[in-house]
């Protein structure tokens, strides 16, 4: 009587040193980067959790405890509610304008056309300037009274506006301003992105009769798919970190048009002392942008690679 008893295989789970075979050399170049990260991010973060739940005299010194107080009055105050809202709003209007001039910005480096040389100066001088000398450039040329936008304004018979002391005016300063501070790394993400893609792709499709425009959004714009997640990721970020076109021009004004969460907390801080609910308001702007980068990275989520 044959008795054959089939045995199944056991899968046995790879140890943390098989795991990590082959890493060794990945881990000593980022081991640099990951120590920046955790002394300059994960420890001011951890940093941050502690402030928000202490009360502060106006020396900085922790004069007693908090618990979640600080959170509570940050999330019930009404001009921070409104400061969140206006940072969304900026955002809304920001990613969307920035990522088309980058991306027109790229296109045009790439394909080498006349005027690469204006373009780069426009777009990569702000990186270099600094943004508190950029601010002032911008506050110089749209200056109600001796500004030069005014100046060409009633050059051409059209009335002076003022700039920073009306609502609509003052935020697409401060909105435009950010964008062109900004709009010179999103050209560069883009730039890698089309540098990327295999010419091939883009010889067969004009083989196949693809004009310019089919090229573009047939071919290249699909494939710039991880260069638009980055980018939309980079430029949501920094539209909730404007803060120096906001303290050198409106501070917050006018009639609170430019009060942004990130202006609030900066005043909170450094005006009224108030260390703990200036920390608890950071938290809460930090755990909202996680939220909305969750949020894009699953509605930007590329499935596809190249083979």
């Amino acid at each position: 009587m044959d008795t054959t008893i089939a045995i199944r295989p056991v899968r046995l789970k790879p140890r943390l040193p098989a795991l990590l075979e082959g890493w060794g050399p990945a881990l000593v170049f980022l081991a640099p980067a990951l120590v920046m990260l955790c002394l300059f991010k994960l420890w001011l973060i951890a940093e941050a959790v502690y402030t928000s739940t202490g009360t502060f005299d106006p020396g900085g010194q922790r004069i007693g405890n908090a618990g979640l107080d600080n959170f509570g009055f940050a999330l019930s105050d009404s001009r921070f509610q409104w400061g969140l809202w206006l940072s969304l709003f900026a955002a809304v209007a920001k990613v969307p304008v920035q990522l088309a001039l980058g991306l027109a910005a790229a296109l045009m480096l790439r394909a080498n056309t006349g005027g690469n040389a204006v373009v780069r100066a426009m777009v990569i001088s702000p990186m270099f300037f600094g943004l508190p000398v950029t601010t002032f450039i911008f506050a110089y040329m749209f200056d109600a009274n001796v500004g030069a936008v005014n100046a060409i304004l009633s050059g051409i018979g059209l009335p002076r506006v003022a700039w920073l002391s009306t609502e609509a005016p003052a935020q697409m300063l401060v909105l435009g301003l950010s964008i062109w501070r900004d709009v010179g790394v999103t050209m560069l993400v883009f730039l890698a992105g089309l540098s990327a893609i295999p010419p091939q792709i883009a010889n067969a499709a004009k083989l196949d009769g693809a004009g310019p425009f089919a090229l573009f959004f047939t071919i290249t714009l699909p494939l710039l798919a991880r260069s638009f997640q980055f980018a939309v990721v980079l430029a949501t970020l920094a539209s909730f970190q404007i803060l120096v076109p906001v303290l050198m021009l409106t501070k917050g004004g006018p009639t609170g048009a430019t009060d942004l969460a990130s202006f609030q907390i900066y005043e909170t801080a450094f005006s009224y002392f108030d260390l703990g609910t200036a920390s608890a308001m950071s938290l809460a702007l930090l755990f909202g942008l996680i939220v909305i980068i969750a949020l894009e990275l699953r509605w930007l989520a590329v499935k596809w690679t190249y083979e």
